[in-house]
């Protein structure tokens, strides 16, 4: 018997499934499971993980919708009986592909801010999205259809990492001149731009202003994550080069080095929930999206935002994100969070810590 992951949306959607991969892999063991992906660092971060057998990556966003069509067609051959929207996957694209793998149990979400032509009824196994709760939650509630699951079973994220991907990623902080007996922390300051959630971004100059005060109180080493070129740089040369660039287009290389952090301070992004995922103490900073629903899952962490009476105001929705606010407060929910605050609770984490590098 054979179950079908649809992990079509990206990677810290994906991340937030892997607890209920795992409830998957344990209560179900006659099963083989397998994962559908639209992106590479999600297929990267399945074709490592224990609990899955086979990771088809089908390229819907750059490739000709006849090339999908024939993926889809061998991925449907394969005679799945279980199929699964990982949450959220509140686009009618997603319900269409599920409904076309034609498994006999199609299970996803009704969401609270969607219609008909979401064609969320092309599933024949649904649960109601919850407001402010956890996406990893939504997940289990969805799984829940499967088998009976107790809330001391569900684990934290998962990214299974090889001993010579973590070697890989000391030997390179020593060539990078990293002193290994101070903090080592790592920085997100980009986000996707997909759904105009360019937005979600805390401002560059406050990033490389909170990177200084942290390596002169602390002499803290600033590694900076994310594929955004450009904004990277943009913060280290303020940071007279003294940061160090970490990420590369390997998410499994990335993702050895920023296990070597001892604090990850982020906007709402993937790098927030990998960072999590290793239980690294997450400084996260919230402008318009949930964070009762986001929120760093079974790490310490603290939550940086501004409790304005509109926010947060981005649901999963198809529609871009989008502020009632023109003008300089535009987005001000973002603009408006400071670097002390934020500075603040990491000097909170560092002088708390039982780290003994910190």
């Amino acid at each position: 018997m054979r179950i079908l992951i649809n992990a079509l949306s990206g990677i810290g959607d994906a991340l937030m499934f892997t607890p209920s991969l795992r409830l998957l892999y344990e209560k179900m063991p006659n099963y083989h499971i397998d994962m559908m992906v639209m992106f590479k660092p999600v297929q990267d971060l399945f074709q490592s993980s224990p609990y899955v057998k086979n990771v088809y990556f089908v390229d819907f966003l750059n490739q000709s919708k006849l090339k999908s069509y024939s993926q889809l067609k061998e991925i449907r051959s394969k005679d799945y009986f279980i199929s699964i929207n990982v949450y959220p996957s509140n686009r009618y694209e997603y319900n269409l592909v599920n409904y076309f793998i034609h498994a006999n149990k199609r299970l996803g979400h009704k969401y609270l801010y969607s219609g008909f032509f979401s064609l969320e009824y092309l599933n024949n196994i649904s649960v109601n999205e919850e407001k402010d709760i956890h996406n990893v939650i939504q997940n289990v509630n969805l799984i829940k259809k499967l088998f009976e699951i107790n809330e001391n079973e569900i684990n934290g994220l998962e990214i299974n990492l090889s001993e010579d991907n973590e070697n890989c990623a000391v030997l390179w902080l020593k060539k990078q001149g990293i002193d290994m007996q101070k903090p080592i922390i790592g920085f997100h300051a980009g986000s996707s731009t997909l759904k105009n959630h360019i937005n979600k971004r805390w401002d560059k100059e406050k990033y490389a202003e909170l990177g200084k005060r942290l390596m002169q109180d602390f002499g803290a080493s600033i590694l900076l994550f994310g594929t955004e070129n450009e904004l990277n740089d943009e913060i280290n040369n303020s940071l007279n080069n003294k940061g160090v660039i970490a990420s590369t287009l390997n998410y499994m290389d990335s993702m050895s080095r920023l296990k070597q952090c001892d604090l990850f301070v982020s906007n709402d992004t993937a790098f927030l929930h990998s960072a999590s995922a290793f239980k690294i103490p997450v400084v996260a900073v919230f402008g318009y999206t949930n964070y009762k629903e986001l929120y760093p899952w079974q790490t310490p962490y603290a939550i940086i935002r501004k409790d304005y009476d509109c926010s947060p105001c981005f649901f999963n929705s198809p529609k871009p994100a989008s502020c009632k606010w023109k003008g300089k407060d535009e987005f001000k929910c973002i603009k408006d969070i400071s670097v002390d605050e934020v500075f603040d609770s990491c000097k909170n984490f560092l002088l708390n810590s039982k780290n003994p590098r910190l």
